[in-house]
């Protein structure tokens, strides 16, 4: 056996990394915000050029907050889908009550592009800390991205100042079921080495 996989044959990582899933459905009770806080204290670990740290963070779990941000959502969809009818509308707030809280993911957009660039590396990286975080601690999220993170009208909504955008909006909670893994290309058909 190779020795960098005997290092790693019984890593709590590794196996935290292969066995987290995107959730999407969950139980009604919500995570709450000192957990979530606590979470990205470590999340925010992640590799960061210059240390320009940004992120900003928008816990929306309260009932008020859930309809401020279901209001967001129909009237972005309204703007943008001619047959966004009032069925379509219901469905869409009945899949995001069902949904205990909402992460808004906050990214300052720097002027320079390549420091946007290294800057939205940064947020993906503190994003994926975070749900190997919660996997650990039984919670389950999901990375919601799309064209609604750049509306102008959302971020005006949520407070959002001229230089930010969204960069993810992750769905939160208590799993309510654990999807099977899909399979991945292995790392080995993708490798070339020089």
């Amino acid at each position: 056996m190779p020795k960098t996989e005997q290092l790693h044959q019984n890593s709590s990582l590794k196996n935290t990394i292969r066995n987290r899933r995107s959730i999407r459905s969950f139980k009604p009770e919500t995570v709450s915000a000192d957990v979530i806080l606590d979470l990205l204290e470590t999340a925010v670990y992640a590799p960061n050029h210059r240390l320009t740290e940004p992120w900003r963070f928008i816990y929306v779990a309260s009932e008020a907050g859930k309809e401020k941000l279901a209001n967001s959502y129909v009237s972005f969809f309204r703007k943008i889908k001619d047959d966004f009818n009032e069925e379509k509308e219901q469905n869409m707030r009945k899949t995001l009550g069902a949904v205990p809280g909402f992460l808004l993911v906050v990214l300052k957009e720097d002027e320079n592009e390549f420091t946007r660039n290294d800057d939205f590396a940064a947020v993906s990286g503190m994003i994926q800390n975070l749900q190997l975080l919660a996997y650990e601690n039984g919670i389950g999220m999901v990375w919601k991205s799309g064209r609604i993170l750049y509306d102008k009208q959302v971020h005006q909504d949520f407070g959002l100042e001229d230089n930010e955008r969204f960069a993810a909006i992750i769905q939160t909670g208590y799993p309510d079921e654990q999807p099977k893994a899909k399979e991945r290309t292995p790392a080995g058909r993708l490798f070339t080495e020089l």
